[in-house]
């Protein structure tokens, strides 16, 4: 019993963080800026090339349910596009930069069955400057690990 009682709060206290995260990142004007922006060209060549891998992992999760996080990763030290199934399943040591709920309950009243649309409507309210300052205290974490 106690071990249900233990996954129970992880599934909770997953929900509730990521929850946070999703609903901080949005109300901007989608357009990415600053150290954020230079990272994502540094990783991915370009940001239209970052964009179409975050919503290819967005669309897979149509239809269901998950998160897409871009994170930084501080055992690799570098960006990354994580698809999470649930609010337990995490990118493993990363600290989350974007976050985008894919369940159902997110787009559904809006869009249906179309989730692409949601995708793409999410792309363009991303909120950077937010996105940009999780970025710079991912990137302060960091150098105090290695500290």
């Amino acid at each position: 019993m106690y071990a249900d009682i233990k996954r129970e709060e992880l599934i909770r206290t997953g929900s509730v963080v990521m929850h946070d995260l999703y609903f901080g990142n949005l109300g901007g004007d989608g357009k990415a800026a600053s150290d954020i922006l230079f990272a994502i060209r540094l990783t991915w060549g370009s940001y239209e090339a970052w964009e179409i891998e975050f919503k290819k992992v967005g669309n897979g999760l149509a239809g269901g349910s998950g998160w897409v996080t871009l994170g930084y990763n501080f055992h690799t030290g570098v960006l990354h596009n994580y698809w999470g199934w649930d609010h337990m399943h995490n990118s493993p040591f990363s600290c989350p930069l974007l976050v985008m709920d894919m369940y159902e309950h997110s787009y559904h009243m809006d869009y249906g069955s179309a989730a692409a649309k949601y995708v793409d409507a999410f792309m363009l309210n991303v909120d950077w400057e937010e996105v940009n300052r999780r970025f710079v205290r991912s990137q302060k974490a960091a150098a105090s690990l290695k500290a």
